[in-house]
């Protein structure tokens, strides 16, 4: 371990930029694997081996680490056939508060519905229950290039909340209207909407959403709903360290 720890990248090295020339924005590779040692009980493991070594047993102890390349998407640095791999997503609040969210990329087991059902909650504040994701429907899903190399959510799932943003920021004027407020002074706080200084007066996104539809301010587009294109600025790098524990027998072999 000592040998790996003093060849890792220093976590205030970061963003580092590699060799071959990929960003990596983050990172702190020390940290896994003092981790993992500590949950295995590495110190008393490597106790353990001394122990049965000195009575000719087997037992070998594995570290690995790793850090990987994952979310292809930024553009400058992707594409296939010339066609930038962004993503995409659009999605829609209806009157009664529910929610539709249409994404580029296909589910394959991973749970989209749900991974992205709780993005859109989270930013707008709906029960996760009332949102449907739809995916896979070529004739009604927005423009996407698809899933594989653990590029849903840095992708998608990023154009998913840039587009709850958006909803959120016209949902916000809207609030000002119902709360015959500014619009600098309204606030978004545990998912309402609240004047600022005067908690007491908010309104909840169902709220607004119902709003939008039927006494929306003069100037105002009805609906409620965006679509964003995201094209990330960099992938991502995620790390971590195994460790296994193995024993061997002389007579077998296993």
């Amino acid at each position: 371990s000592e040998v790996r720890l003093k060849n890792f990248i220093p976590p205030d090295k970061f963003p580092y930029k590699s060799a071959t020339g990929w960003e990596y924005d983050s990172g702190n590779y020390p940290a896994a694997l003092h981790l993992a040692m500590e949950k295995i009980g590495y110190q008393e493991l490597r106790q353990e081996q001394a122990e049965k070594r000195a009575r000719g047993e087997l037992m070998g102890i594995g570290l690995s680490t790793f850090t990987e390349i994952v979310g292809a998407g930024p553009s400058h640095t992707f594409d296939i056939l010339g066609i930038k791999m962004f993503d995409s997503a659009e999605i829609r609040v209806h009157p009664t508060g529910s929610a539709i969210v249409r994404i580029g990329v296909q589910t394959q087991g991973q749970g989209h519905e749900t991974t992205f059902a709780q993005i859109v909650a989270e930013e707008l504040g709906l029960p996760v229950d009332n949102i449907v994701v739809e995916h896979g429907d070529t004739d009604t899903a927005p423009y996407g290039l698809g899933t594989y190399a653990s590029r849903s959510t840095p992708t998608a799932g990023a154009a998913t909340a840039m587009a709850a943003r958006k909803i959120r920021e016209k949902a916000r004027a809207l609030a000002a209207h119902l709360l015959e407020a500014n619009v600098d002074d309204v606030e978004w706080v545990d998912y309402r909407f609240q004047v600022k200084g005067a908690p007491g007066r908010s309104k909840t996104m169902a709220e607004v959403a119902f709003a939008a539809y039927t006494n929306y301010p003069k100037g105002m587009e009805a609906g409620l709903e965006a679509v964003d294109y995201y094209d990330p600025p960099n992938t991502t790098f995620p790390f971590g360290a195994y460790v296994c524990v193995v024993d061997i027998d002389r007579g077998t072999g296993e």
